[in-house]
């Protein structure tokens, strides 16, 4: 895999116009989600990213950037999704290692950012669901272990209730995505790439692909991985994932109502 839509090699950053190298760490997470005591871990209101992404980390539309990671490779996944979100052209994820002290950031600030997110159906919440499960050319899968998918465990010391949401498929891969570390080799890239396109053989009637996971960091490693393989004509993450779903069903009567009937929950 010579030329990749999200990928790159250290080799290739010399040759960049307008790069933005950015070491992603929960610091820089925690700029861009809530906690678990507000929201579910979803991403902060769009007004208030947008505003950070300019004033802090100086990334407009037309920056080049290029992440990378220190811990595991979904963290770098989950930010690079949500600039794909908002619209920034130019998003890498850097596979390899490098001195990041023998490269200088040169960010274009001739653009600014959009005023809406650019790319809209990238990014689902769970109020969503309901009418997206109707669809017949959208495909919906869980991508995180089967102990979590059958309800023995909820993974999180946070999330209180165990059991999965309806329509969505278990991901053979068993929950890898959490596993995949953010120093991986090229060679090992192209190894889970191939995995992933040997477990999600989609319906040839397949529009939009729905993946989700237990707040959205392993659902947006496991989207990128799907854009990338072109397994759908869309790709959606569920921003939240389990957590705000497992939330709403205590709450919301109609999900109740849901999750009750097919015993998705416990």
């Amino acid at each position: 895999m010579n030329i990749s839509q999200w990928f790159i090699t250290p080799e290739e950053l010399c040759q960049i116009k307008n790069l933005y190298l950015l070491n992603i760490s929960s610091n820089i997470m925690n700029d861009f989600e809530t906690d678990e005591m507000y929201n579910y871990w979803k991403y902060r209101q769009f007004e208030d990213i947008r505003k950070i992404l300019l004033t802090k980390y100086q990334i407009t539309q037309n920056t080049f950037v290029v992440l990378y990671t220190k811990e595991k490779l979904m963290m770098a996944a989950r930010f690079a999704w949500l600039l794909y979100w908002i619209g920034c052209r130019q998003i890498r994820i850097l596979i390899g290692k490098i001195d990041p002290c023998l490269y200088i950031n040169n960010p274009c600030r001739l653009s600014t950012l959009p005023n809406v997110p650019l790319r809209p159906n990238v990014r689902m919440i769970c109020s969503e669901l309901l009418s997206e499960f109707h669809c017949l050319t959208t495909e919906f899968i869980d991508v995180r272990t089967s102990r979590e998918y059958y309800g023995e465990i909820t993974g999180y010391s946070y999330i209180h209730r165990a059991g999965r949401i309806p329509n969505f498929q278990y991901d053979l891969l068993d929950g890898i995505y959490g596993e995949i570390r953010g120093d991986i080799t090229w060679n090992e890239l192209e190894t889970y790439l191939n995995m992933m396109l040997i477990t999600n053989r989609c319906r040839k009637t397949t529009k939009r692909i729905v993946y989700m996971c237990g707040t959205g960091w392993r659902a947006s490693l496991s989207a990128i991985f799907a854009l990338e393989l072109k397994l759908a004509e869309t790709i959606t993450v569920l921003d939240s994932g389990w957590f705000e779903w497992s939330e709403e069903f205590m709450t919301n009567s109609s999900l109740y109502e849901i999750n009750s009937m097919n015993m998705y929950v416990k």
